[in-house]
C-alpha cells in the first residue's frame, strides 16, 4: 500500500475558597438550560480566566519556554499526564470548545464535510456560556480550522472582543489577516507583523481593556506556533514553522533528537501506525527534513515564550494577576519521526511530522494551571484530557452549559489528586478522507489500550515502557489487564456528560 500521510487540512478582589470553586464546578454541570445571571449587577468575585493554546505542540518541548514553567508551572500546578480526545487541530479544539468528546460534538475532521467550523454548534459553546455568566469573552488567534474563508467578518456566538486570524491566512507567520471586531486587518513581512507577536500585542490591548470593566473575563490566546507554515490553500502540512527574527539563529543548527521509538526497526505491533503505511524505515533525505521542522518548531516556541511573559506582566500592570486563573495548554500533540511516523505529503514534497495516532508524542500535551486557589509548585499525576479544561472553566465562571459535558472540573484535583485515581479517559479517531484507522483508546494514568476499527488492538504499559516500544496486547501477563480496559473502552465509546466519569475497574499488576 502506498504510504499516506497523518495529517490534513484543507481550508474552508475577594476570591473564591478551592472548596467554593468545587461546589460551583457540581452546580455548573448538572445545568442544561441558559438562565440570566445576576453577577453582573454585583460586585463580581470569581476570576479571570486566560488560557493560551498553541498549534500542534509536543508535551517534550516544554524545555523551550521557560516562562511557562516559571511563571505557570512554579506558581501553579502541573497536570503531568494531560491528553486530548482527538490528536487533530479541529476536532481537538472543537472538544475544547463545547466540553464533549468527538462522538458527541461530531466534528471528525478539519473540514467540510466531515468537520470544520462549519460543523460546530457554535451556538452552544464555552465562549456562549461564559458571556451569559456576565464575563467579557475574548478571542485572539486561531479559532476551529476553516474560520473565516467563507465569511471572514463572522464573528461567533458569544465573543464581545474577537480577534480571530482568517484562514488560510492563520498558517502564514506572516501576511495573516486578523478578524477584528469585523474589521479585516492584513499584516505585512516585516518583523513587527510576525503573527504571535502580533497576537501578543492585541493580547495586552485586550487585558488593558477588560481591566477597567465591571466584570472578569475569559480570555482565548491562541498563537499559531509550533505549526508548519502552509502553502497558499492550506490544504497540506508546509514547510516548517518560523522563528521570529530575533530567535532564527537559536535553533538554526539544534539536532534533532533521537528518542528511543525514532525510526522504530519493527512496528508491526503498532496497530494505530499499520507497517503498511511506513514499510520501509526512515531516509537520510527524510531525517533531514524533519530536522528543519525540528528547528523551526522550537524556535517558533520561543516567541510564545515571549508572549507569555509579556501576559504575565500585562496582568501585574493592570492588578489583574491576583485574581486570574492562567492555563497553558496544546491542541494536540506532533511527533517527528517516532514510530517511523511523518508525512510524505506536503506542499512542497518535504516530510513532515505526524498526528492522528493515540501514541504519546501525538496525543499527550502540556498543561499547567496557576491563579487564585490553584496550589503552587505542585504536580499532578493522574490522567486528564482537554474536555476536562472546558469543564474547569465553566466551574471558574459559574457557568450554565447547554449540554452534558464529558470532561469533568480539575478544581477538586488541586485539593486531592487522588480524585484521578483509576481515571479512564477516551482518546478516538473516526471516519477521514485519507482512510487513516479508525480507532478509540482508553488512557490511564499507566496504560493505554487501543482498539482499531478493523479489531487490531494494542496494549501499552507506560511506566515499564514510555517510549511505546512493545505492545503487550498478546502477552499473558496482561491478559486480565487488556480484559478490563477492553470491556471499559466500549462503555466508554458511547459515553455522554457523567457516564463519562465512571472509574477503570482496580487493575492488577501484570501476571497476577
Amino acid at each position: 500500500m502506498k504510504p499516506l500521510p497523518f495529517v490534513y487540512r484543507a481550508p474552508k478582589k475577594t476570591l473564591l475558597s478551592l472548596s467554593a470553586f468545587a461546589a460551583a464546578a457540581s452546580l455548573a454541570l448538572v445545568a442544561q438550560a441558559p438562565v440570566a445571571d445576576a453577577a453582573a449587577t454585583r460586585a463580581d468575585t470569581r476570576p479571570n480566566v486566560v488560557v493560551v493554546m498553541t498549534d500542534d505542540q509536543d508535551f517534550r518541548s516544554m524545555s523551550t519556554l521557560p516562562n511557562v514553567r516559571k511563571l505557570i508551572g512554579d506558581k501553579g500546578t502541573q497536570f503531568t499526564t494531560s491528553v486530548v480526545n482527538t490528536p487533530l487541530c479541529g476536532p481537538s479544539r472543537s472538544t475544547f470548545l463545547t466540553g464533549q468528546y468527538l462522538h458527541n460534538h461530531g466534528v471528525m475532521w478539519n473540514d467540510a464535510p466531515l468537520g470544520g467550523y462549519d460543523q460546530v454548534d457554535n451556538a452552544n459553546t464555552l465562549p456562549v456560556w461564559m458571556h451569559r455568566a456576565g464575563y467579557r469573552t475574548i478571542h485572539i488567534g486561531k479559532y476551529v480550522n476553516g474560520y473565516g474563508e467563507d465569511r471572514p467578518t463572522e464573528i461567533p456566538p458569544g465573543w464581545d472582543d474577537w480577534h480571530g486570524t482568517v484562514d488560510p491566512s492563520t498558517y502564514f507567520y506572516y501576511r495573516t489577516t486578523f478578524n477584528d471586531n469585523g474589521k479585516l486587518t492584513t499584516y505585512g513581512t516585516k518583523p513587527a507583523d510576525y503573527s504571535v507577536d502580533v497576537a501578543s500585542r492585541k493580547a495586552d490591548r485586550a487585558i488593558r481593556t477588560a481591566a477597567t470593566k465591571k466584570k472578569p473575563f475569559f480570555l482565548n490566546l491562541a498563537p499559531i506556533a509550533p505549526h508548519t507554515q502552509e502553502a497558499e490553500d492550506a490544504r497540506v502540512e508546509g514547510t516548517p514553522a518560523v522563528p521570529a527574527p530575533r530567535h532564527q539563529d537559536e535553533y538554526a543548527s539544534a539536532s534533532l533528537p533521537r528518542l528511543p521509538n525514532f525510526d522504530e526497526l519493527d512496528i508491526s505491533d503498532k496497530p494505530a501506525t499499520l507497517a503498511q503505511f511506513f514499510p520501509k524505515q526512515l531516509t537520510e533525505g527524510q531525517i533531514a527534513d524533519l530536522t528543519q521542522h525540528y528547528r523551526g518548531r522550537m524556535g517558533s516556541l520561543l516567541s510564545v515564550n515571549d508572549m507569555v511573559g509579556k501576559l504575565v506582566k500585562t496582568l501585574k500592570a493592570t492588578k489583574q494577576d491576583k485574581n486570574t486563573v492562567v492555563i497553558f495548554t496544546s491542541d494536540n500533540g506532533w511527533i517527528l519521526g517516532e514510530h517511523r511516523i511523518n508525512d510524505p505529503v506536503t506542499s512542497t514534497g518535504m516530510a513532515a511530522g505526524g498526528k492522528w495516532v493515540p501514541f504519546e508524542g501525538s496525543s499527550r500535551v502540556p498543561l499547567y494551571m496557576a491563579g487564585p486557589g490553584v496550589p503552587k509548585g505542585k504536580r499532578i499525576p493522574g490522567v486528564v484530557t482537554n474536555a476536562d479544561v472546558t469543564s474547569t472553566i465553566v466551574a471558574l465562571g459559574r457557568a450554565r452549559p447547554t449540554h452534558p459535558l464529558d470532561g469533568r472540573s480539575l478544581l477538586p484535583a488541586l485539593r486531592k489528586p487522588s480524585v484521578l485515581d483509576r481515571r479512564g479517559v477516551l482518546i478516538e479517531a473516526m471516519t477521514n478522507p485519507r482512510n487513516l484507522p479508525k480507532y478509540e483508546s482508553v488512557r490511564t494514568e499507566r496504560y493505554r489500550y487501543d482498539l482499531q476499527d478493523d479489531g487490531a488492538e494494542g496494549l501499552f504499559d507506560l511506566k515499564k515502557d514510555p517510549y511505546e516500544l512493545t505492545s503487550f496486547h498478546g502477552d499473558t501477563r496482561y491478559a486480565k489487564i487488556k480484559t478490563i480496559l477492553r470491556t471499559y473502552l466500549l462503555k466508554l465509546k458511547g459515553c455522554k456528560g457523567e457516564t463519562c466519569q465512571t472509574p477503570v475497574p482496580k487493575l492488577p499488576e501484570p501476571g497476577a
